[in-house]
């Protein structure tokens, strides 16, 4: 049975992510903020950590692999900040860059040495449309065009170990954050989807467990976009 960590794993598409890793008999160690997500299943783990704490995430590494080696991470946590260029300050673009860009790489950089010496393993970090559309949330868009370099960087150093590195890029998908958005601003945004809809987490996730899993033993530093075909 793989052992897969798995951040934001109370989120909409993060918890979507670790059911379909679930289906496919992997055992998950969930990251995320407060108390144990309902329904979590008793054979998996859940380490509640504020991401934003670096301290506090350095002192819970060791609690990841105490019980035995993680072959895959999905960084999935993400900080959505909806402020725009003239009202983002230092701290909302710290917090956004601590979440969605520091915490994935520290991650990675610990669990890769692990899996490096076990000849392989799975890095999958989830991204967004934001990243490469030229998105007016500042922070946000910056944070998630560096989580696409930042995968592209990790797989080429770690291909030599066995270990592919690759971004999932999801459009807008059916979660509390994208429901939190102006309804104008939604709709003029949906003109640009030509699949007209949103994407449900499951849709997302289950892309991800596909990057995540041996049929894509060949993929190394790509950004997969999940999109209803975004039109510019």
């Amino acid at each position: 049975m793989r052992t897969s960590v798995v951040t934001g794993c109370a989120g909409g598409i993060g918890r979507a992510i670790c059911e379909a890793l679930r289906a496919g008999g992997d055992r998950i160690i969930g990251l995320g903020q407060g108390t144990t997500p309902k329904d979590w299943p008793s054979s998996d783990r859940f380490l509640a950590c504020d991401l934003t704490d670096m301290d506090a995430l350095q002192r819970l590494l060791p609690e990841l692999d105490r019980d035995g080696p993680v072959a895959c991470l999905v960084n999935c946590a993400g900080l959505y900040e909806k402020r725009g260029v003239f009202d983002t300050t230092l701290a909302d673009f710290d917090r956004a860059m601590a979440v969605n860009v520091r915490a994935p790489f520290v991650l990675s950089q610990y669990l890769a040495r692990g899996m490096a010496e076990r000849g392989g393993g799975v890095i999958v970090n989830v991204a967004s449309l934001a990243a490469t559309i030229g998105s007016p949330l500042i922070s946000y868009g910056t944070s998630k065009a560096a989580v696409v370099g930042l995968t592209k960087s990790l797989a080429r150093a770690l291909a030599p170990h066995g270990i592919r590195v690759n971004a999932v890029s999801p459009g807008i998908t059916d979660t509390a954050i994208a429901r939190d958005v102006d309804p104008a601003q939604m709709a003029r945004q949906m003109e640009n989807v030509a699949m007209k809809r949103w994407a449900e987490p499951a849709e997302i996730a289950r892309v991800v467990a596909f990057v995540a899993s041996d049929g894509a033993s060949y993929m190394t530093g790509t950004d997969v976009s999940v999109n209803g075909g975004w039109i510019t």
